[in-house]
């Protein structure tokens, strides 16, 4: 099940492993240099060993992934997997020698030697600490696709059990919806309540009419589909074949990004937030103290976000307001200046001095760079929106935008901010970052980004 998530994670923990030896190969260098044995003669200039960098990082893997290295994490032992790593080692040895063969390179065979074992014991280190992850609730409730079955529950209870060990680790059933006897507002609430990554229609057994208003709703929604073969959707949807429990099913991406893009914003998002964070510690740290100093309460503030598909998870800023702010917005309701379900107020009473200092160049965001590293925030996507607010929408159609991960500046950030009133052009610019998505687009936001910040425009 959804096979192109897993070659993507695949590929990544291989990349991973690559430069696990190529460093291996500069630390058996630096080893063999720094602790000669006996009286072997000196070693070349490591500018000699260069080209061998990208060699190894190639045939390391390669070689793991023809042990079925990667495509066993949990179904052999512990013993078994040393062995494998073992035996691979072994392989990638040889084939080192062989190719120092070819091309007449003399190079000291202790470093290749060393190399090669150093890489195999990183490789299998890096395994155990993936599988240690993975089984961690924050990796389950990243990785693990949250479904709702809609279809005949006997067929799907058929479905369900046809399932392989490796896609019942990658899905977690939430609910079914029986769409002979069930409404479309039950859907609807089940979709809600639960924040569903993919809804499951399995057509044995049913009317392909009854489908269409469930299809046409998952669209709305912004919630991927994924569909066994005999019907045959029209959207926005971006459609692939994928496989399911053994046989060809039809899914419908709930955006039209490739999954290898998709990953390369991940990877941009974890170095980015990281760098961001390690740079700005400084600042954040002086920003919590100020906050301390003058007004009471806690310097950071902690709120229920929705995330992707609606799920909530608590993001992170610094207190702008005092304490107990929230307590007050209900009082505040009529000066509301933003149309729908959302409240915004130029001149909010309980936002302190300091805080709209920090408000109005943004300041008080910078904590959500750790929801960024967590993976429940992006760099670039729509702003999250508290949980209370989600639940207000009036429009189904408004929760596509809760279809891709939240940010820390989209397009309602560079091309209005809070000079918009109106709720519904903030969810069409969302809207059109996630129909228009391309990681050149990301790039020109963040850029445009930087004005808005330093200069402080639109803020409130």
């Amino acid at each position: 099940m959804l096979s192109q998530s897993r070659q993507i994670r695949i590929r990544l923990l291989q990349i991973s492993d690559g430069l696990l030896f190529a460093l291996s190969l500069v630390l058996a260098y630096v080893l063999r240099s720094t602790f000669p044995l006996l009286n072997l003669p000196p070693l070349f200039d490591f500018s000699e060993y260069l080209w061998l960098l990208p060699a190894i990082a190639i045939i390391g893997p390669a070689t793991l992934a023809k042990q079925g290295f990667y495509h066993h994490q949990r179904v052999i032992s512990r013993w078994s997997n040393i062995f494998l790593v073992m035996r691979a080692v072994t392989f990638i040895t040889i084939a080192m020698v062989v190719l120092l063969f070819f091309v007449r390179a003399q190079y000291a065979r202790s470093v290749i030697l060393l190399a090669c074992i150093f890489g195999g014991l990183c490789a299998y280190i890096r395994h155990e600490l993936f599988l240690h992850f993975a089984a961690t609730s924050l990796a389950r409730s990243q990785w693990r696709q949250r479904l709702l079955w809609v279809g005949v529950p006997e067929e799907n209870r058929k479905l369900r059990e046809s399932l392989s060990s490796d896609e019942r680790e990658q899905v977690e059933s939430i609910s079914e919806f029986d769409p002979r006897s069930e409404s479309l507002e039950q859907l609807l609430a089940i979709l809600h309540d639960f924040s569903i990554n993919a809804v499951v229609f399995n057509l044995a057994g049913l009317d392909t009419a009854r489908l269409l208003p469930v299809l046409s709703a998952c669209e709305r929604e912004g919630v991927s589909v994924i569909v066994r073969p005999g019907v045959f959707a029209h959207g926005p949807f971006g459609m692939s074949v994928d496989w399911f429990a053994g046989e060809p099913v039809i899914h419908y991406h709930a955006q039209p990004a490739r999954p290898s893009h998709q990953l390369i914003k991940r990877v941009i998002d974890i170095v980015g937030a990281a760098v961001l964070l390690v740079l700005l510690l400084p600042v954040m740290i002086v920003i919590g103290l100020a906050i301390k100093l003058t007004s009471s309460g806690p310097f950071v503030f902690r709120q229920p976000r929705a995330g992707l598909n609606g799920l909530p998870f608590t993001m992170y800023k610094f207190r702008s307001m005092k304490k107990d702010a929230e307590k007050e917005q209900a009082s505040l309701a009529t000066y509301n200046e933003m149309t729908g379900p959302v409240f915004k107020l130029t001149k909010d009473p309980r936002i302190t001095p300091l805080g709209s200092f920090l408000r109005r160049y943004s300041l008080d965001e910078l904590p959500q760079l750790w929801n960024v590293l967590r993976g429940e925030m992006s760099l670039v996507g729509p702003r999250p929106l508290p949980v209370s607010e989600v639940k207000n929408f009036s429009d189904d159609a408004h929760r596509r935008r809760l279809s891709v991960r939240p940010g820390l500046t989209c397009l309602w950030q560079v091309r209005g901010r809070n000079n918009i009133s109106d709720f519904a052009d903030w969810v069409r610019l969302d809207l059109a970052y996630i129909d228009q998505w391309s990681l050149w687009l990301d790039f020109k936001i963040m850029i445009a980004t930087l004005p808005v910040v330093l200069f402080g425009r639109g803020a409130r």
